[in-house]
């Protein structure tokens, strides 16, 4: 059974969630062929705006977020043709925030890209993979979802660490636009005290976020580079609002910190409740539990030092390498549940 693997971007979304476990699964001897962005080796034929055949050499075809509106026909015209679809979601894309750049693409009306695109993929697919069990609800409510939770590769396992109070937030606002409020004035308060506050991405419009006099130190950081500069930070922070958006968040954001060591204080989202539940890290509601909860760990070394052992020991048990053959499962069962579906008829976006 050949298996092929697209990405849907270089970055840290098609690297978590395809790349890197399409590759741990061919290294357990499966045939499994993970596609670049630059190389890819479908043939989609079209008559007009509609999709009348796709030329693929595979016998499955892991897809990521279609939001296109070929591709989303795609899947139906490759289902009955025989091919078994799978579609990788990690995000509802119908609850983006508006002050997030990807609302704006991904909007319907606003070009071929669009989440009802990708309802429509995940109707017509053999099965739907999602990051965190709330998205079953929204693009597998027909019964063929399977849950896939986000893994750490290796390169974040083992990293060297320097204790100290520093207070950091890996993230940015263009994709949080209204996450850091939750925290309250507990960052400025603090600042003010004399915690410094650092940020792994993007820093730009993160000092008017948190209520600071300017923008704190940040940087785009490439994706070879991120676990150790994750690393660097002395106490993390992971904001997430009450959205439907954030809702079905993965558990990524605090999951990199307890691998890299990194005690962290974050919102009680649902992933992030599962990952403290296993024993890693802080949640704190409401800004006077952040403020007290980051204070405690800026006064204390002790404290920080057995958050950083709880956390490392909750992220060993998530290794990729340790877990990979749940992508092999998920793939196998697409297999199964395809066999046992009559063949679509293609339907148009």
């Amino acid at each position: 059974m050949k298996i092929v693997v697209y990405p849907s971007d270089s970055f840290g979304c098609g690297s978590f969630r395809m790349r890197w476990p399409g590759e741990a699964v061919a290294k357990a001897g499966h045939d499994v062929e993970v596609i670049g962005t630059r190389d890819r080796n479908v043939r989609v034929v079209m008559d007009g705006d509609t999709v009348k055949d796709v030329l693929v050499d595979a016998d499955v075809v892991v897809l990521q977020r279609v939001t296109h509106a070929y591709m989303a026909q795609a899947v139906g015209v490759m289902r009955a043709k025989g091919v078994v679809v799978v579609v990788d979601v990690d995000d509802d894309l119908s609850a983006i925030h508006p002050d997030n750049p990807a609302w704006a693409v991904h909007r319907p009306g606003a070009g071929l890209h669009s989440w009802h695109n990708l309802a429509l993929a995940c109707r017509t697919a053999s099965l739907v993979t999602v990051s965190a069990p709330a998205l079953l609800d929204v693009y597998a409510r027909h019964g063929r979802g399977h849950v896939l939770h986000n893994y750490l590769p290796d390169t974040y396992y083992g990293l060297p660490r320097t204790d100290s109070d520093v207070i950091g937030w890996p993230g940015s606002i263009h994709s949080h636009p209204n996450d850091p409020q939750v925290v309250g004035g507990a960052v400025a308060r603090l600042v003010d005290e004399g915690a410094e506050f650092v940020m792994r991405g993007d820093s730009t419009g993160a000092g008017r976020a948190f209520g600071l006099a300017e923008d704190p130190v940040g940087g785009g950081v490439p994706i070879e580079e991120w676990p150790a500069a994750v690393a660097e930070l002395g106490v993390g922070i992971a904001p997430l609002a009450d959205t439907r958006f954030n809702r079905s968040k993965s558990w990524l954001k605090p999951l990199e910190m307890s691998a890299a060591g990194v005690p962290w204080v974050a919102s009680p989202r649902a992933e992030y409740r599962r990952l403290h539940e296993m024993g890693a890290g802080i949640l704190a509601e409401r800004g006077r539990v952040w403020y007290r909860e980051l204070r405690r760990l800026r006064e204390s070394a002790a404290l920080r030092q057995e958050l950083s052992e709880a956390g490392r020991a909750v992220a060993e048990q998530l290794r990729l390498s340790q877990n990979a053959w749940r992508w092999a499962e998920a793939w196998e069962r697409a297999v199964e549940i395809d066999r046992a579906m009559p063949r679509p008829q293609p339907v148009a976006a």
